[in-house]
């Protein structure tokens, strides 16, 4: 996973995020973007047989950090949060790249890349899920049917036939990527909740540094005395984790959706899933059977159907003002 997808900034203080000038731009980074991450499912996998998997953890948000911290160092926008930015630091910080990263590690060591990354893509379904218990939001009908459709796909991946119950192993790291989509959603809510008064880009570091300290406690626990194998491939795959589907990725999701506007990104960032699923299958050689097949398309057709609906007006009873989010980190 990339972090998500990062929310716009509209009708922030201070600089603005980074835009592209021009429609086929915007639209070939689209492309490049999806590609990145969705293709950083595979590098994830490949990077866990090198690297324990909290120690890749903490390496790909410290080399996102250090990333963040050059570039905004050297345009002189690196300063704290302002004190009614601290929660939602702490919020994506913690919620959606430490606990998101966390559980991305774990469950790739026992679930494949391509499956991996459709179950975390069901965060849209989460989100009409959680809303509905939580702010007493009534599902629109078309939630409804983005809902029925991505239940139908997962009960078809999580059917005996395609997934071995008796793994204890592979069950956990599917349920894990399930509570990581729930907990994605449920930042995404707050993103959306939230009364910005610093871009995203300028607090992505603080996210990030909030992010390093638990897995950096995580590696340092339960990595101590495990082996990394130092060849060329584990330098390419952090440097294509860090950097590329870390930093270069939320500066990119920022330019998108500033460019297309937040519906047409966040319907473009839906192939991201799509690519994760081709690259597990044409790089790993991961089987896809027919029952995945069915089961991966309702599943994209119900985040299909819930990310093409307008974005919702405020919130009853939220804190902060109206903003829209762009949303997944996470590919």
């Amino acid at each position: 996973m990339g972090t998500s997808p990062a929310p716009t900034a509209r009708g922030t203080h201070g600089p603005a995020t980074a835009a592209v000038h021009g429609r086929t731009g915007a639209l070939l980074l689209l492309v490049l973007l999806t590609l990145v991450w969705g293709f950083h499912w595979v590098v994830v996998k490949v990077g866990l047989d090198y690297i324990p998997p909290f120690t890749f953890g903490a390496f790909r948000v410290g080399l996102a950090l250090l990333t963040f911290v050059a570039l905004l160092g050297a345009r002189g926008q690196l300063r704290r949060p302002d004190p009614a930015n601290r929660s939602i630091v702490l919020s994506v910080g913690l919620g959606q790249i430490a606990v998101g990263v966390g559980l991305q590690v774990l469950a790739l060591q026992f679930v494949d890349a391509g499956r991996s990354a459709v179950l975390l893509y069901t965060m849209p379904l989460w989100v009409a899920v959680e809303l509905a218990i939580f702010f007493a939001i009534r599902p629109r009908r078309a939630e409804l049917v983005g809902l029925v459709l991505g239940i139908t796909g997962l009960a078809a991946l999580l059917n005996p036939a395609v997934i071995d119950w008796s793994s204890t192993a592979e069950l956990l790291g599917t349920l894990g990527l399930l509570l990581n989509a729930a907990i994605w959603a449920a930042v995404t809510i707050h993103v959306r909740r939230h009364r910005w008064t610093q871009s995203p880009l300028e607090l992505q570091p603080w996210m990030l540094l909030v992010a390093l300290v638990p897995l950096g406690l995580l590696a340092l626990a339960f990595d101590w005395g495990g082996e990394i194998r130092w060849e060329p491939i584990t330098i390419l795959v952090l440097l294509y984790s860090g950097p590329l589907a870390t930093a270069f990725a939320f500066w990119a999701s920022q330019a998108i959706t500033r460019s297309l506007g937040a519906q047409v990104a966040a319907t473009g960032f839906l192939a991201t899933p799509v690519v994760g699923l081709a690259s597990g299958a044409l790089v790993l050689g991961e089987a896809l059977s027919a029952i995945d097949v069915v089961g991966f398309g309702l599943i994209l057709a119900g985040i299909g159907v819930t990310a093409l609906l307008p974005v919702r007006g405020p919130i009853s009873g939220r804190v902060g003002g109206g903003r829209d989010g762009a949303e997944r980190d996470k590919g």
